[in-house]
């Protein structure tokens, strides 16, 4: 098979001319031939049985044809885009020049291709890391949030409503003197100030007494989960049944017990071993974010726009499953924000661009450096995975084999593989240390 190639003026596009020879299409036209014998019901001929010449005058040699072609034809282009070593992002635009009996096979394919990349400095990049060093008032911080999420809610008998107390009421919300669903409760604890209710609402309990009721006027907001409400001014009957305040119990051995720890310091001490932990997990996850966008800030590429609509639809997917682990499906949260497809796609458009683009030039980072994804790297993947979900190996590989993702893998690997090495050549150093740094010299020039 010879295939020639011609790089066009559109933008990542070019233009395939294949020519399959004679003898080679010949196959694919017996094999069509047979196909169709197998399927034709023709009196005083056998199924599989007949002849060519009454196959041509039932259904035509163009039938014939059009189902060797449609057999053979991809596998052709397959071959082709392997001659000339190129990689397609989109379907092809497909045209059959020559198609005659005892002559090669031509056919034109216009095909948009991987953008070429042209790399900027990516080796010994300069990375800022944060420190996961845990400071004494992070864990301060963090036994304080202990201590609210412990604290006790005691009545309070002497004085009125005021910001972060707790209060017990009943409220019944009208709308044009209407009750309305959902808009009553007996016995509700809420937080003044927590902003978990309607705006203005908690703001005009402050100073209100116990066994005190009163009305309350408010709207709510025009983006309202419900369209029956949204913009609506509504008002409620409030009456107040005790008011609570927190206690936060003292921070000495007892409540240590009560987390789980013998002493404070056994407390404070396993604070900071899983602070530090958090904060050395979200250091390398910056490291791998800040040295993605620094080499790809620092290359350049034109990014096709079916590259980011194709992306657009995986971020589509993604969104959707989330939305479904929440018991809804996608169309139904559609309905309950009022946005469309369109407003998504619209919303991620400069993100989809960005990931796109990131994707391409770490692909040609691991082309240039050699980096490569083997098949162990794949089956460890696989097997990751069986491990997590409880099932064997093999069952596991062949459903990512029935739904094509193996190659979605290979790829997803590949970049993990990338980002590795742009890191372990990489120029990095702790945060602290560099502004430590800077402060040194700033004193040397004064």
């Amino acid at each position: 098979m010879k295939t020639e190639i011609e790089r066009l003026e559109e933008k990542n596009t070019v233009l395939l001319r294949v020519e399959v020879p004679a003898d080679t299409f010949g196959k694919a036209i017996d094999e069509a031939y047979k196909k169709i014998s197998n399927q034709l019901v023709i009196p005083g001929f056998r199924k599989g049985k007949v002849p060519k010449p009454v196959i041509d005058s039932r259904v035509g040699k163009q039938s014939v044809q059009e189902e060797a072609l449609q057999s053979a034809l991809p596998s052709y282009y397959i071959d082709a885009l392997k001659d000339v070593d190129i990689e397609p992002i989109d379907q092809p635009e497909v045209d059959i020049v020559q198609i005659e009996e005892s002559k090669p096979l031509i056919f034109t394919a216009k095909v948009k291709v991987k953008p070429e990349v042209k790399l900027g400095d990516y080796k010994g990049t300069e990375i800022e890391k944060p420190s996961a060093e845990v400071t004494e008032e992070e864990i301060d911080e963090q036994i304080e949030t202990l201590r609210d999420n412990f604290a006790n809610l005691e009545p309070v008998e002497d004085r009125s409503v005021k910001e972060g107390d707790f209060v017990l009421i009943d409220f019944e919300g009208f709308i044009d003197d209407e009750p309305f669903e959902g808009g009553s409760a007996e016995d509700y604890l809420l937080e003044v100030g927590s902003k978990t209710f309607i705006p203005g609402f908690e703001e005009q309990l402050i100073g209100m007494s116990k066994g005190e009721s009163k009305e309350i006027e408010v709207a709510f907001p025009d983006d309202y989960g419900s369209e029956q409400l949204a913009g609506k001014e509504a008002r409620f009957k409030v009456s107040l049944k005790e008011i609570k305040e927190k206690k936060l119990q003292e921070l000495d051995d007892d409540f240590a017990k009560q987390v789980g720890f013998d002493t404070v310091d056994e407390l404070r001490s396993d604070i900071r071993e899983k602070v530090r932990e958090a904060k050395r997990k979200y250091a390398n996850t910056e490291v791998r974010r800040i040295i993605v966008d620094k080499v790809t800030d620092a290359a350049e590429v034109e990014v096709h726009d079916v590259m980011v609509e194709r992306e657009l639809d995986e971020m589509l997917k993604d969104f959707s499953s989330d939305v479904k682990r929440q018991g809804l499906e996608l169309n139904q949260y559609l309905e309950m924000t009022g946005t469309t497809v369109e407003d998504l796609h619209n919303e991620w458009r400069d993100r989809a661009e960005d990931r796109v683009k990131s994707r391409l030039v770490l692909e040609a980072i691991s082309e240039a450096e050699n980096v490569e994804v083997s098949p162990e790297d794949v089956d460890n993947e696989i097997k990751k995975a069986a491990e997590a979900t409880g099932r064997d190996f093999d069952e596991v590989k062949q459903i990512f084999q029935m739904k094509g993702t193996i190659n979605s893998l290979g790829k997803r690997l590949l970049i993990g593989k990338a980002i590795d090495w742009l890191i372990e050549n990489a120029n990095i150093k702790i945060k602290e240390e560099m502004e430590e740094k800077e402060n040194q010299e700033g004193k040397g020039m004064e």
